[in-house]
């Protein structure tokens, strides 16, 4: 990679030979110009079909011919370099073209605005390779986009503007993923679906996203996996996640497998609860295309995952409060909690494309999740507190005891969901490249059987105390839910969208389109219409110019209104109780988002500023409350409300040759909740609450640099720092307007990495590899006790205390990769 970024890169388009070729114009070699997958331009040949590209390329890297719109090639830049030059004694990176090559390759261009919106952003995964994360997932990133947020490192789920985790739509190769119901904390979650080994494109949109997206109010993930086009394999081995892919193509057939294994114990260790601890998480995926001629193929996608997490607690000791009142838990314990889910997933495509601008598919997929939720915790508390004089010999050892008791946690929960879905997608453009269009119809058959058994006992005296009479011989639980819940409904989803150039010279696209929805379970037709409008004023001027000078600053002005519904699926129509609510209208959402994106250079490399500005009004909401991860929905649209703030992002190459990027973003969500009072039977309609996700201020970062003098050392850092959220103890304390706060989340990971070059290190090659490198990851640098949630106990007077419970500590990882 050091010799590519010092030789001088040229590449030569030809004409195909083999090739009959009717017309000289349509062969022609002159003024191809040269993209990159994000669209940018880096080149246009000259008569002989000679290019130079203005910014570095490196191996992998996918750039395509385009002229008068039509795509000519695709081609995968290759590490290659011609010394046999003696031009200026310096190696001549010389790469050939045919005419032609590389159609079918994914990455093709975008005219800048994508029929997804100008609110619709593209990263390269493969250029972030090296990033800290704990399950080296795409969703790591995503933390850390534009209006994105998080407060687990351990679970891939993440918020977005004010949503909580079942608000953001996932789609791997235009399937919809679904994700588990029972998990309820980080640590059980296991690896996520996306394997960013195989990911050839990132797409997302934290709001203002087109029609052809699904029914979410908050954001959309849109991924891409790989289509080989020749055979490869990569391999990682980690102290916390082990994987394998092999790739390739062989006449009409190409495909991949990758398989995972990650075990998240090393993190566990510095958990508050301490005990034995085993998890399996397995996972693995393939994919087979075989092309029927040269535009008719079909493809398969499978997945099979298996997770398996078992917990044998001992013990727990944390202690919390301030300077002057500081506490202590002691917890003995002893019993067992179980998680297990089986995940799979298979999907079957014919897909049609006659041209670069239309394409057809027809995709029959099912999804099927099987989960198992067993615990039986026992535990014998103390709580004291803790000697805080310093001149004391006892200085922050328990002075008295406050409260003791003993508590038994049993749970016997299962769950089976599945969804089979039958789609049409279809894509259509014309040449000129003023009108396109898209549309789809997706056809549900959607299952769950439930079957919950849970109750919570605690007595903070050693004993259980009746408050009436009648119920002397009684057992009182402080939570109990017994219940079976069967739905069995069909959902019907559609869209239609179109993307207009209203304006070439100032380049104003106009992108409009509606979704509909109906959903058997409540007889509710939604009907969302959506529009977005861009705007680059200077683009065709500075296309003419020869010279950055001469150009015009590089701006882009986008604006989105739309309706963003979103109906149930299951767990929003189960309460507290367990009892489901089938009357549950969707909750509504309407979107306003301003945006402002500007281009510039600074010292040579160039970079991005992106600002958005949004407002979303929310009706017929379905309150909630977090338990760590799980969400517990009050099964009711009792709450109206809104979301507003303001977001920024820097993007660049802050070292060359390396992305960087810089968020922070500023909001607040509230909402006012109508309820019956218990004691009175009255009805309340609170003032303005905040909403559980109400974080106010969010930065995150994603810088990577390396040594001046020695390119192959590498440092990667990911930030995350988050203002604190609201927390609730229980369904009846969400109606206060001054609820528990859980503190700001800040969280440092870095990671020190040392790429083995194949020129360099000749091991590399005798191995058969192509690339290696080594990583030494450190999680949680500053070691920094961050908090997800609170622990109830109560001391003699029945007074209660929350007790935090602590993420993970500063840990270190090591990762080893190897390519071929």
């Amino acid at each position: 990679m050091a010799n590519a970024q010092q030789a001088i890169q040229r590449g030569r388009v030809i004409r195909d030979v083999s090739q009959n070729q009717s017309s000289s114009a349509s062969t022609s070699l002159a003024k191809i110009r040269i993209r990159l997958s994000d669209d940018s331009q880096i080149g246009i040949t000259d008569s002989l079909g000679f290019f130079t590209p203005s910014e570095t390329l490196f191996p992998g890297d996918l750039i395509f011919g385009y002229r008068n719109g039509e795509k000519l090639f695709g081609y995968k830049w290759l590490n290659q370099t011609d010394s046999s030059s003696s031009k200026s004694n310096q190696e001549i990176d010389l790469q050939i073209i045919t005419l032609g090559s590389g159609l079918d390759l994914i990455g093709e261009v975008r005219i800048r605005i994508s029929q997804g919106g100008p609110f619709l952003e593209e990263i390269k995964p493969q250029k972030l390779q090296l990033n800290p994360s704990m399950g080296n997932g795409i969703e790591a990133l995503v933390k850390t986009f534009i209006g994105a947020s998080s407060g687990n490192e351990m679970s891939s789920q993440y918020t977005v503007r004010g949503g909580n985790y079942d608000e953001n739509l996932i789609y791997v190769n235009d399937i919809e993923i679904l994700r588990p119901q029972l998990i309820s904390s980080g640590q059980q979650e296991g690896l996520s679906f996306i394997n960013s080994d195989l990911v050839q494109s990132v797409k997302f949109s934290a709001g203002g996203f087109g029609a052809q997206y699904g029914d979410k109010m908050s954001s959309v993930l849109d991924v891409d996996y790989i289509r080989p086009d020749s055979f490869k394999g990569s391999a990682t081995l980690g102290t916390m996640l082990s994987s394998a892919t092999i790739s390739g193509k062989k006449n009409r057939f190409s495909g991949f497998l990758g398989i995972r294994n990650f075990n998240n114990s090393l993190l566990t260790k510095t958990l508050n609860v301490k005990g034995n601890y085993s998890m399996r998480f397995n996972d693995l995926q393939t994919q087979v295309t075989y092309r029927l001629d040269r535009k008719l193929f079909i493809d398969f996608l499978g997945n099979l995952a298996s997770n398996n997490y078992t917990l044998n607690p001992t013990s727990r000791s944390t202690t919390f409060g301030t300077i002057q009142n500081a506490y202590q838990l002691d917890v003995g314990m002893g019993g067992q909690e179980s998680l297990k889910y089986l995940y799979g997933m298979g999907s079957i495509t014919l897909r049609y494309t006659p041209n670069i601008r239309n394409e057809f598919k027809w995709m029959l997929n099912h999804t099927s999740i099987e989960e198992q939720e067993v615990f039986d915790v026992e535990g014998l508390y103390y709580l004291s507190q803790l000697d805080r004089d310093m001149g004391s010999k006892t200085y922050g050892k328990p002075l008295k005891t406050l409260g003791y008791g003993y508590y038994i946690d049993h749970g016997r929960n299962r769950m089976r969901s599945g969804v089979t879905q039958f789609a049409h997608i279809g894509k259509i453009g014309k040449n000129t490249d003023a009108f396109s269009w898209n549309y789809s119809i997706r056809l549900n058959k959607e299952s769950v059987v439930d079957k919950i058994s849970e109750w919570y006992y605690n007595d903070s005296a050693g004993y259980n105390i009746a408050p009436f009479g009648s119920m002397e011989d009684s057992i009182l639980f402080d939570n109990y839910i017994l219940a079976k819940n069967t739905l069995n409904t069909y959902r019907g989803k559609a869209h239609i969208a179109g993307q207009w150039r209203m304006s070439k010279r100032q380049q104003i696209w106009l992108t409009s389109g509606i979704r509909t929805q109906y959903w058997t379970a409540n007889r509710e037709m939604l009907i969302m219409p959506r529009m977005s409008l861009s705007w680059e004023p200077h683009k065709a001027f500075n296309e003419r110019q020869r010279s950055d000078a001469a150009k015009k600053p590089d701006v882009l002005y986008k604006l989105a209104i739309g309706a963003y519904h979103q109906p149930g699926f299951y767990r929003e129509l189960r309460n507290f109780d367990g009892l489901l609510n089938l009357q549950l209208v969707a909750q509504k959402s309407w979107h306003l988002v301003t945006g402002y994106e500007r281009y510039f250079f600074n010292g040579g490399r160039k970079f991005k500023y992106t600002a958005e500005t949004y407002y979303k009004r929310y009706q017929d909401l379905v309150p909630y409350l977090f338990d760590n991860i799980r969400i517990r929905y009050y099964g009711t649209n009792s709450a109206n409300g809104f979301a507003w703030g303001i977001d920024q992002r820097i993007y660049g190459e802050f070292t060359k040759g390396l992305e960087s990027w810089f968020t922070l973003g500023i909001m607040q969500t509230k909402e006012k909740i109508t309820y019956n009072d218990a004691l009175t039977g009255n009805t309340i309609t609170t003032d303005y609450l905040r909403r559980p996700t109400d974080r106010r201020v969010n930065l995150g970062a994603v810088f990577q640099d390396q040594m001046p003098n020695n390119p192959s050392l590498r440092v990667n850092l990911t930030l995350n720092i988050g203002t604190g959220i609201p927390y609730y103890l229980d369904g009846k304390a969400r109606y206060t307007t001054t609820p528990n706060t859980i503190p700001p989340y800040r969280r440092v990971d870095i990671g020190f990495s040392k790429i083995f070059e194949p020129k360099k290190y000749k091991w590399v090659g005798k191995l058969g590899m192509t690339n290696a490198w080594l990583s030494i990851d450190i999680f949680n640098l500053l070691d920094i006790n961050n908090v997800i949630g609170y622990s109830w106990v109560k001391d003699l007077q029945n007074n209660r205390y929350g007790v935090p419970d602590y993420l993970t500590g500063r840990r270190l990882n090591i990762r080893l990769y190897g390519s071929f």
